[in-house]
């Protein structure tokens, strides 16, 4: 090949790819995805990464040569080249957005970058200052030389004259930057002995580790899900194979990586999420490249690290919705993109939820995939579930928010010296803020949906655009000062529930407070520890808190979820409450959870309150197959956004009306319906006003590629925007 195509990232053009002559003598040694430099106009050399080869350019113009080499070895290989532009293909987006997703920026700067390191020699003949310096270097081993200049308050200058003189010396040997160092004393331990019901489900999921199609391991909350996964890790490491753990959340997955490193041992696993720093990235990737790594842990954009030798992929608690990326492209779901990566490393994947999404628990027993764990671990009885009928209760309650019984009860578990969670899925102080007078609600200026009240910081803020503003004096629209918070977020929860209980020891967590690096880890091992009783969060703490001494769980607002305008909004509303029951009672003692609510007869919420999945299954999929929502179709999102309204609104008509008409030539009519173009539920964000068009896909994979091919094809104005989402989780 006479070209490459070359990834660079430049301030003020962001990632972009050129095209570059290759020399003479690089032809031979030159591969897919080396760093290499190149000339880019003023800015000089440049960092580089090779994504392609070609015999022609596209366009005429006179290509500079790349310079140099940097590394021969790649960072990534054409297998992973292949996963982005599978990626790309499927979500409808360009393989430069992809890959600027996968591969961070950063790693495109470091990649020419080698940082010296410093090593202990002898200390015969040093000086006091320099012994201090010697013995700090000597208890640490190597170093990296710009982390020891700045921990150790020394200078550049006493470094090179220590190394002339023979104390120490200086190497371009990289040091290994381990996020898992806030584990570095942790013991390992053997795996449990599993339970019966837990050994026969093992070899179940062992005889069908040869299936190209996934696995589902459904179990109760408590039923001992982890152990097996355990068991089937270890099975695949002696195998000689790799393996992919991927969990929902930062918080989830820094648990479940400190008990990987206890039954395996730090130096075989790695961690991978937004939280750890772009240095301790690119030195996982580089181990996970050179296959020094048996078991990655993460969050959804591991799936895109470059795991090789893959032999098992896990998903743990499948259903959550934070493994699929609404904003921004590629709206990916690390579920779906780690199948397609279990299929090409031939590799099973393995689901497992309490709660499952209705598509897999559908696909799975039609597949014979299925394998259930329908006991406790232990044999525990499951908690207790009361449900407060706030209707009768609500007057009673402490600011009309805590139910009498519920204080009864928080009360009564306190004094057994017992921890307590209280669930309220709503960040913040309050929901809105209105005016008395008028009834004027005060919205983001640039959304449409209303400020929240965060007591804390003393600001109104919008939850979609974090837009901030200070509390108004007066009403904008009539001029009144009767302005007043309205509705309950877990910041107002905390303030009162500390009335309530003094002397008791109260924290939240919710995403307002996890902004300090390992914020979550450092709560979340309070609570473990007993320095928490009561916890109160989001839905983020419904799910892997496994604390024996958590004996009760309220939800404050438990029928809150099931009213939102969203045909997933019962299976979210049943999935919340069941995870979230299933936090109390995991010890000895018989846990309870109390519901509050002003809709008990729900459907949704009678199945939540049995923890009765499979009643609910059966209830929920016979809607979805009336209304041809998924599994027996997938949905494609359109949005049409614009600031202006009517070139929003018309733009979406007519890219409606073409793709009708499409489909009527084709004979597709039936088996591709599209629902709209209507205004989306919040129709404006970010200055934005917002129109979508759904499409029902009942034609699988020919369906999908005809959706493709008709949006490829669209040319869409400067002052409009069309963003896809394929297999949207919401349509809000």
């Amino acid at each position: 090949m006479k070209y490459a195509l070359v990834l660079v990232n430049i301030t003020g053009l962001g990632v972009k790819t050129f095209s570059y002559l290759i020399p003479e003598e690089l032809k031979d040694i030159i591969k897919i995805g080396q760093p290499v430099l190149v000339p880019f106009g003023r800015r000089g050399l440049v960092n580089a990464f090779i994504v392609g080869f070609s015999d022609y350019l596209p366009g005429e113009f006179t290509p500079k040569k790349i310079s140099k080499i940097l590394d021969e070895k790649p960072l990534f290989s054409l297998k992973y080249l292949k996963l982005l532009e599978w990626v790309a293909n499927y979500y409808c987006t360009d393989l430069v957005t992809v890959i600027n997703m996968a591969i961070p920026e950063k790693f495109i700067e470091m990649s020419s970058k080698v940082s010296k390191t410093i090593e202990f020699v002898s200390k015969d003949g040093a000086t006091k200052r320099q012994l201090q310096i010697l013995e700090n270097l000597e208890s640490v081993g190597k170093y990296s030389l710009n982390k020891f200049l700045k921990e150790f308050k020394t200078t550049l200058p006493t470094i090179k004259k220590m190394a002339d003189s023979g104390f120490l010396k200086i190497t371009d040997e990289e040091v290994y930057r381990n996020p898992l160092s806030i584990f570095k004393d942790i013991k390992t331990e053997p795996l449990y002995e599993l339970s019966g019901e837990q050994e026969r489900v093992y070899q179940e999921i062992s005889a069908k580790m040869r299936s190209q199609k996934p696995l589902l391991l459904h179990g109760i909350t408590a039923s001992g899900k982890t152990e097996v996964y355990f068991r089937l890790i270890k099975d695949v490491i002696d195998s000689g194979k790799n393996v992919l753990f991927l969990a929902p959340e930062i918080a989830l997955a820094s648990q479940l990586t400190k008990r990987l490193a206890r039954k395996f041992g730090i130096e075989d696993v790695a961690i991978w999420h937004s939280s750890i720093s772009e240095g301790e990235k690119y030195d996982v990737w580089k181990r996970l490249y050179d296959d020094k790594v048996k078991i990655l842990a993460g969050v959804r954009s591991a799936v895109f690290a470059p795991l090789n030798n893959i032999g098992l992929i896990i998903v743990d608690e499948e259903h959550e919705s934070a493994y699929k990326q609404s904003n921004p492209a590629p709206r990916y779901d690390a579920k779906t993109v780690a199948q397609r990566l279990a299929q090409f490393h031939q590799a099973p994947i393995l689901l497992g939820s309490a709660t499952p999404d209705i598509s897999t628990y559908y696909f799975a027993s039609n597949n014979n995939n299925l394998f259930e764990l329908h006991k406790r671990f232990n044999n525990h009885p499951p908690a207790k579930t009361k449900v407060i009928n706030m209707q009768e209760y609500g007057k009673a309650s402490y600011k009309g928010i805590i139910s009498k019984p519920l204080q009864t009860e928080i009360t009564k578990t306190l004094e057994e010296n017992h921890q307590v969670i209280l669930l309220l899925n709503r960040r913040g102080f309050s929901t809105s803020t209105q005016c008395q007078a008028c009834g004027h609600v005060i919205e983001c200026p640039d959304c449409s949906i209303p400020m929240i009240w965060h007591h804390t910081d003393k600001i109104l803020k919008c939850h979609y655009c974090n837009k901030i503003m200070p509390f108004p004096d007066i009403c904008p629209n009539c001029g009144s000062d009767a302005l007043r918070n309205t509705g309950v977020g877990t910041q107002k929860i905390e303030v009162l529930v500390k009335e309530l209980y003094p002397d008791a020891r109260i924290a939240r967590i919710d995403s307002d407070i996890l902004v300090r690096k390992n914020a979550h880890i450092e709560l979340l091992n309070k609570f473990q520890a007993g320095e928490i009783d009561i916890l109160i969060g989001t839905q983020m703490i419904a799910k892997g808190l496994d604390n024996p001494n958590v004996t009760l769980v309220g939800v404050l607002s438990a029928d809150a979820g099931f009213s939102l305008p969203d045909f997933r909004a019962s299976e979210r509303g049943f999935q919340l409450l069941t995870q979230v029951a299933g936090r109390s009672g995991r010890g000895q003692e018989q846990g309870q959870v109390i519901f509050q609510s002003y809709n008990p007869s729900y459907y949704a919420f009678e199945s939540a309150k049995e923890q009765n999945y499979e009643s609910f299954y059966a209830k929920e999929l016979k809607l979805r197959q009336e209304y041809d929502y998924p599994p027996f179709s997938q949905i494609i999102r359109l949005i049409i956004s614009s600031e202006n309204n009517f070139r929003a609104e018309k733009s979406a008509m007519e890219i409606g009306m073409r793709f009708s008409q499409m489909t009527d030539k084709h004979g597709f009519s039936e088996y591709l319906e599209i629902l709209g173009p209507s205004p989306c539920i919040i129709e404006k964000i970010s200055n934005k006003y917002r129109f979508q068009i759904l499409i029902k896909n009942k034609l699988s994979q020919k369906g999908h590629q005809f959706v493709s091919s008709f949006l490829n094809k669209i040319i869409m104005p400067k002052d409009i925007k069309l963003a896809v989402d394929v297999d949207p989780l919401d349509i809000l």
